[in-house]
């Protein structure tokens, strides 16, 4: 009798065994599969085309548009952008910065969301369609709530989004713009590195141990916050891997942008990337002083699909403008092509890309006298020799843009 327990129970194993290994195998072909409807897939550390070439972005970020709650009275000029994007300025992506909390003002008796807001953006992603570009779908919250990282309202934006959008080709969803949220040390909050993705210690106590090694816990626990989610503040927040389940376990194969903690401005390390197929990491604010620090861009690109995702660089007192800018976008550029790495630039507004007048200050609202015409958003603006972060503007880096988007064409 114990001969023929032991019998029976050796072989309950063994079919559990080989059941697993099937069920390990059978998600193995399918992490392994391209995606099936949508037309880019991360394959490697390298975005591909559905004809199997590589996708690129040369893209320009538009302004003003359906991220503020004046976006109604813009939608001319975010066409004029549009087209102005694809026939002037060489590019073959548009990055739509989309408010989550318009999808759900304004709703209609019966309705869950709003209905016109979501047809507006329908209208402009096939509009971009139309010039044969690809359409970053981008969940921005700084002109509207300002909350600084995803939450159940982001959940239920992405629902709605992927419904419309959802395998449809050459449509890439960039999940939430700049996630800011950071864990405080004492009465600050430290600063992360620049694209190290670890905390700088306070310099006023570099010599303290303590703090340092709060510091240290301190970044890992922006780190968890942004992969896992939880609580601050009095506030749930949603972690960037619940993001990318929720559009995955729906069957959605949309290639996605992941932007890491501190405003984009860090990468993760491989510790931290993301379980999931289709993703690209997508990084802004890049130090133009230090190109030594684009080393760790480098290091990520060569295993993981990586995107400037919102780059500019212009006259002004603001903290991301780079005095060298002249002399280092050019060898920034050249770093970008030699690592095969896209670009998304903001925006086609005077001062920023475009050539404008000086002390013209560039910012995010648009307005009924913004230009509906294309052909008026064509000059670039230049760099001259007395180019200073001062509290001019009117200098940028939009003829090396351009020039840069027209001389290394990447069709989709």
């Amino acid at each position: 009798m114990c001969q023929r327990l032991t019998l029976v129970l050796i072989i309950v194993f063994l079919l559990n065994a080989l059941s697993l290994g099937q069920l390990a195998r059978a998600d193995a072909l399918v992490a392994d599969q391209p995606a099936l409807s949508g037309s880019l897939r991360a394959v490697g550390n390298r975005v591909l085309l559905a004809n199997g070439l590589p996708y690129i972005p040369r893209g320009i970020s538009i302004y003003g548009g359906l991220e503020d709650t004046d976006y109604s009275e813009n939608i001319p000029n975010l066409k004029a952008q549009i087209k102005a994007a694809a026939d002037y300025w060489h590019t073959n992506t548009i990055r739509l910065q989309i408010a989550e909390s318009n999808l759900f003002s304004h709703i209609t008796s019966g309705k869950t969301y709003n209905v016109n807001f979501l047809k507006l953006l329908i209208n402009l992603v096939d509009y971009a369609r139309s010039f044969n570009q690809v359409v970053v779908i981008n969940d921005q919250t700084e002109f509207t709530t300002n909350l600084p990282a995803p939450t159940a309202q982001t959940l239920k934006f992405w629902r709605i989004i992927g419904n419309t959008f959802g395998n449809k080709p050459y449509i890439v969803f960039d999940l939430f713009n700049e996630p800011r949220l950071s864990v405080k040390v004492g009465k600050s909050y430290p600063v992360l590195d620049q694209l190290s993705g670890n905390f700088q210690p306070l310099k006023l106590f570099l010599r303290h141990r303590y703090v340092r090694r709060k510091t240290k816990s301190a970044a890992n626990l922006t780190w968890k916050l942004w992969e896992y989610g939880g609580t601050l503040n009095g506030v749930r927040y949603i972690g960037m891997q619940t993001l990318v389940n929720q559009i995955r376990d729906r069957g959605i194969n949309n290639l996605i942008w992941i932007e890491g903690p501190n405003w984009a401005g860090a990468l993760p390390s491989k510790s931290r990337f993301l379980s999931g197929n289709n993703l690209e990491y997508a990084y802004h604010h890049v130090n133009l002083n230090l190109p030594s620090s684009w080393t760790r861009i480098a290091v990520l690109a060569q295993t993981k699909p990586v995107v400037d995702g919102e780059w500019a660089q212009y006259e002004s007192p603001w903290e991301e403008c780079f005095s060298s800018a002249p002399k280092t976008v050019p060898l920034y550029l050249n770093f970008l092509l030699a690592n095969h790495i896209g670009l998304v630039a903001w925006s086609l507004q005077p001062g920023s890309l475009l050539k404008g007048l000086p002390r013209l200050v560039p910012a995010n609202n648009n307005s009924p006298q913004d230009t509906r015409s294309a052909n008026q958003l064509q000059t670039p603006n230049r760099f001259l020799g007395h180019y200073a972060c001062s509290d001019h503007f009117g200098q940028g880096s939009g003829a090396l843009i351009k020039q840069y988007f027209a001389d290394n064409p990447a069709p989709i």
